[in-house]
């Protein structure tokens, strides 16, 4: 075998072993929440609100606010589609999903979701 070959060779294999992961993991409080029904089942369509809190230039204390879009099908067995309430507090894990669209302007869009796999309230 040629100098060289072996050395691509266990690369590809590397990158072929090489696992992906798409995970999400968010404790907050719900903000919007929106009901669909869907065929049998309920679509539920909310944001989650995740702090960041750090101290600024001067020492202050800075509060950073992320508010992230969720999708959460109530068919889940792992989804308390009863806990997503405005201002509950909850703990959820999924998957991003970025969907893309032109709209009627013709400008391209797009917008990321988290799809909730497992949705827990919190009780404070």
């Amino acid at each position: 075998m040629r100098p060289g070959i072996q050395e691509r060779n266990t690369n590809l294999k590397k990158k072929k072993d090489m696992e992906c992961l798409n995970k999400v993991q968010l404790r907050g409080y719900v903000g919007n929440v929106s009901k669909t029904a869907v065929g049998d089942t309920q679509c539920v369509r909310f944001s989650v609100a995740t702090n960041y809190a750090y101290k600024g230039k001067g020492g202050e204390p800075v509060v950073e606010t992320t508010w992230h879009s969720c999708v959460a099908w109530a068919n889940n067995e792992n989804v308390d589609v009863a806990a997503i309430a405005k201002g509950a507090k909850v703990e959820l894990s999924g998957r991003l999903r970025q969907q893309r669209y032109v709209d009627a302007n013709g400008n391209d869009r797009s917008f990321v979701d988290i799809y909730v796999g497992k949705l827990t309230a919190i009780e404070e």
